[in-house]
């Protein structure tokens, strides 16, 4: 029952993200105007705007013009219902999965702004940082590891700058990084750290042959920390640390 519970709630939150993408990534209010298709205008009904089946049953267009609808928006519905699963699933039926699910919720929609604008917006990118200070029992740790990391990627980002020439990290990433010491921990941000470096490194030589400058790296970043969140103790104890 919590699972199915944990699936509706993402879901519905997972319909407000797309419109967080949509909006906030053009610097568009989230409230106002009500939800409406982006090609003709008209405002949909209630009954367009149920999470996932909606989408089923308009057959992926839109109720009046039937322009296409992306298939990004079933993508973060769906993934923000498994995300929310995951944040039961390792914390447990309490109110700290909350704060953990809605900071991943956050990640995922920085993630989708970062890879489709190479901006992310601080609103977002604050709020998945104030959750993931709740999303444990110990703030005062917490905020002290978010504090840590992020003030270690800010000298690194400094020292890498001056050595190169150019900007070698987005502020952006700092503060993930520091949602990312909150939710995880030390030892586990770094692991998240290392995850995420290594799974961009092909990316962002695909880039570079293309001759495109940048390579959004926030969706490597929850990649990382997605994977220290459901298997870091597994991780660990292979390691032979202690999370």
């Amino acid at each position: 029952m919590d699972y199915i519970i944990a699936i509706s709630f993402g879901l519905v939150f997972g319909s407000f993200g797309n419109v967080v993408i949509s909006r906030i990534g053009k610097g568009e209010s989230v409230v106002f105007p009500a939800s409406h298709c982006p090609k003709c205008g008209k405002s949909l009904k209630w009954f367009h705007n149920i999470p996932l089946l909606s989408y089923i049953f308009l057959g992926g267009k839109c109720a009046f013009c039937r322009e296409k609808i992306g298939l990004i928006y079933p993508i973060v519905e769906c993934a923000t219902a498994l995300l929310f699963c995951a944040a039961l699933y390792k914390t447990g039926a309490n109110y700290h999965a909350i704060f953990a699910a809605l900071a991943l919720f956050c990640l995922l929609c920085l993630s989708v702004i970062d890879f489709q604008t190479l901006h992310a917006p601080d609103s977002v990118n604050f709020a998945a940082l104030a959750l993931a200070l709740f999303a444990t029992t110990d703030l005062l740790a917490n905020l002290q590891n978010a504090l840590i990391v992020a003030g270690a990627l800010c000298l690194l980002r400094m020292a890498l700058s001056s050595a190169i020439q150019k900007e070698a990290m987005g502020e952006a990433d700092i503060i993930v990084g520091g949602a990312m010491g909150a939710l995880l921990g030390l030892l586990g941000a770094l692991l998240a750290l290392y995850f995420a470096a290594l799974i961009a490194i092909a990316p962002a030589l695909i880039n570079r042959k293309k001759g495109n400058a940048q390579t959004p790296f926030i969706p490597f970043l929850a990649i990382g920390t997605l994977i220290v969140f459901l298997f870091g103790d597994r991780i660990a104890a292979i390691l032979g640390w202690n999370f």
